[in-house]
């Protein structure tokens, strides 16, 4: 295992499936269902271990749905976000050799095959006869492995690295409830189920069924509706080390819903508000978007375009007349620019899939070029609707290692 290029970290342990009904492209579907008998297994990896995670999540879905019915909330439906108590950091298997921080790589291409992978790390040079090669650097960094792949076997890199997706993402509006909704809202917002905690979400399906976005609440003080404190407590959560020092050593942190969420966050408490915080989650369709290098250097174009934010315009102003019918008090921004929007970091989509003349990778994730080569990592996620995608990929890592082992033993 080489570590150079990567951004495929699992960085929380949230679990939450892409629902095959939210995809529009019939390729990456079949994918994804074909992926789906592998959900218990990774779910159980990432530290789901209580019970059958398929079985859990279904019950879950079913019992939420009827708490948000009572509240009045159900818009096109419900969805869960399951994350267990007790995790770890992931570890690579002491049997596998690791090389990190690896430089001057270097891919030897014969006969169709990747022959043998080149490197530098830790001042020794290395050669490595390649059997199978997976590429797993994530949708920043495969790009760049697979361009040098795609070069020394003599084809070109066209359209890698375009296409390029994510979850835009913004705290839109607060809303009140009356006192005996809140208390459904606050266990919708957050149900403890004792070894996990599912954070639950109002689905928003736009009309013309292409765009699935959702909805959390998160309890709240005020009805105070800032995109400057947004933004700020989406700074500071993700911020670290001496950049977080920084970023605390602002009059905003003493903003009651800044502190309220930070003890939240610390203590794990749940806040008895009738206030609640608005957190929009969006989805975006492959189109223009694009990564690529200058040199060593990673650029990114992301932006969100003019259909999407009218899209979200308008399961904003859904959302609004839902909650106007069940709350005492709304306060939401409908009429959003991409101000109030910023990256959930679930980078995808920027290796083309299927079989159109566009796509880099067939339904086994095989590079198209090379008969002993495969990516699987977000760059492969075509479409992910609201879902974090870590189960989404550690589904497909499952079913591509039984494929390779299948081949293997043939």
């Amino acid at each position: 295992m080489l570590g150079r290029w990567g951004n495929t970290n699992l960085w929380h342990n949230g679990l939450i499936p892409i629902s095959q009904n939210d995809l529009v492209g019939r390729e990456f579907a079949e994918v994804v269902a074909d992926a789906r008998p592998f959900t218990d297994e990774v779910a159980s990896a990432l530290f789901f271990t209580s019970e059958s995670f398929s079985r859990a999540y279904a019950a879950l879905v079913s019992e939420l749905s009827g708490i948000a019915a009572r509240a009045g909330i159900t818009a096109d439906g419900i969805d869960c976000l399951v994350y267990p108590k007790k995790y770890r950091k992931l570890a690579v298997d002491g049997r596998v050799n690791q090389f990190y921080s690896v430089s001057k790589t270097g891919f030897q291409v014969e006969d169709g095959r990747l022959r043998t992978v080149g490197f530098r790390a830790g001042g020794k040079e290395y050669s490595i006869d390649a059997d199978i090669v997976i590429v797993a650097a994530g949708a920043f960094g495969s790009p760049k492995v697979l361009r040098e792949i795609i070069l020394a076997s003599g084809n070109s890199p066209a359209g890698l690295g375009t296409g390029f997706i994510d979850h835009p993402m913004g705290f839109v509006g607060k809303v009140r409830f009356s006192r005996e909704t809140s208390g459904l809202i606050r266990q919708f917002s957050a149900y403890d189920k004792g070894a996990y905690v599912s954070r639950n979400a109002v689905r928003l399906r736009s009309d013309c069924g292409r765009y699935t976005c959702c909805a959390f609440f998160r309890p709240a003080m005020t009805m105070d509706n800032r995109l400057t404190i947004y933004k700020y407590k989406s700074l500071l959560g993700a911020s670290s080390g001496l950049a977080r020092l920084r970023n605390a050593c602002s009059w905003k942190l003493f903003h009651p819903d800044i502190l309220a969420e930070i003890v939240s966050h610390l203590f794990g408490l749940i806040i008895p508000s009738r206030i609640f915080n608005i957190l929009f989650i969006a989805e975006q369709k492959r189109g223009a978007n694009r990564v690529y290098y200058d040199g060593e250097q990673l650029r990114v174009d992301w932006s969100i375009s003019a259909e999407e934010l009218g899209v979200y315009r308008s399961l904003l102003e859904k959302l609004k007349g839902l909650l106007s019918g069940v709350a005492e008090e709304v306060n939401l921004v409908t009429d959003i620019d991409d101000d109030w929007l910023w990256s959930a970091a679930h980078h995808s989509c920027t290796v083309g899939l299927g079989s159109g003349s566009e796509a880099l990778v067939d339904r086994d994730l095989k590079l198209k070029y090379l008969d002993n080569v495969f990516v699987c990592d977000g760059s492969i996620i075509q479409e992910h609707s609201y879902a974090n995608t870590g189960l989404a990929i550690g589904q497909l890592a499952f079913r591509l290692a039984r494929r390779v082992l299948d081949v293997q033993a043939n």
